[in-house]
């Protein structure tokens, strides 16, 4: 199978990429651990064992985007996204690199300038909420991953968002920093509910969303590639030792039922965070109640969650792309800016 273009996501935890084969058909989706504030050495592991995985032909093209530049592993922005672009031309031919670089489209990797950084740096959220505006006239789109969740509005095939950088974002909670595997269960809460009494919770990272997403029987296990909060077991007996710790508590001394109560009081917690800023674009009157929101991310069951609560039509964003069979548990809906990057490249390939 030849794959013509890979869409490559570098995030601060994890590498995405998705393989186009000359069609444009989507042949692979892989996600590999990328804990990149530990150092390039992490990249380079992780981009290798994708390349093994994929084979590309020796004359694929490569088009990135990324969030990674943002790790206390570099000292500002405008060097880790130098340093991202240098990592991924070292591991392809550098005239096949491109760049994502927001509105103004691709750029080529040794065009990088300082001046290329503001519209390079965490744009991947704009590749993704491009390509659905290409596809669907209005709609929301929702992107809940392990770690942030984006919300972009999509109108009149333009995509009507307000911020552009991350400051930007999460000033108008088009960036949330929630997701369903990373985000500390104590960022959820500072009290909640148990044996009949409001418990403070300790500020202590003993906890994390997949934890409580364990215990509600919805975490997709393949997303959680990260070790626990504890590097302890990723059971569900695990889960309730440490959300259990929160409280001051051992799991033995209380029931997995009482613990399974815990964790959905902080997954309504959460999803209370997430519909107060789809509540809030919605709130701009610019899309119909007949507008889909676009689910996309490894929480993306969220999604249909707020649409169904919200009296919106839900929609996968996999159905956006032509998808050949998936070798593994990822689909384009869990890798959706490498996904977007790839076909938005591709077809920019095919015009020059």
């Amino acid at each position: 199978m030849s794959i013509e273009m890979i869409g490559w996501d570098i995030g601060g935890a994890h590498l995405k990429a998705a393989a186009l084969n000359g069609a444009g058909e989507i042949v692979a989706v892989i996600q590999e651990p990328c804990p990149l504030w530990l150092g390039l050495d992490r990249l380079h592991g992780a981009m290798s064992r994708i390349l093994e995985a994929i084979s590309p032909r020796p004359g694929c093209r490569h088009a990135m985007t990324m969030t990674g530049e943002l790790v206390d592993f570099f000292e500002n922005r405008e060097q880790g996204v130098i340093a991202l672009v240098e990592a991924m031309i070292q591991r392809c031919r550098q005239n096949s690199v491109q760049v994502f670089a927001g509105h103004d489209g691709f750029l080529d990797a040794n065009a990088i300038t300082p001046e290329s950084v503001p519209k390079i740096a965490s744009a991947n959220w704009l590749a993704s909420a491009l390509w659905v505006a290409e596809n669907l006239r209005d709609a929301m789109f929702v992107d809940i991953g392990s770690t942030t969740t984006d919300i972009a509005l999509i109108c009149g095939h333009r995509v009507e968002t307000r911020g552009y950088t991350d400051y930007e974002r999460m000033r108008y909670d088009e960036l949330i920093y929630t997701g369903i595997v990373r985000t500390p269960a104590m960022a959820l809460a500072d009290r909640a509910p148990f044996e009949g009494e409001w418990i403070g919770i300790m500020a202590e990272h003993f906890a994390t969303t997949a934890d409580v997403y364990r215990l509600c029987g919805e975490l997709p296990e393949h997303a959680d590639q990260m070790p626990a909060a504890d590097s302890g077991e990723k059971t569900v007996q695990g889960s309730a030792r440490r959300l259990a710790r929160l409280f001051g508590r051992d799991a033995e001394s209380a029931s997995l039922k009482q613990w399974r109560q815990a964790a959905r009081f902080f997954r309504e917690r959460q999803l209370a965070k997430l519909r107060s800023a789809l509540d809030r674009q919605l709130s701009r009157g610019l899309i119909g109640d007949d507008a889909p929101l676009i689910g996309a991310g490894v929480g993306r069951f969220l999604v249909r969650e707020l649409a169904a609560r919200s009296g919106f039509p839900y929609k996968d964003f996999s159905e956006l792309f032509s998808m050949l069979t998936s070798q593994n548990d990822f689909h384009a809906s869990d890798c959706a800016p490498a996904a977007a990057v790839a076909c938005l490249a591709l077809r920019e390939v095919g015009r020059t």
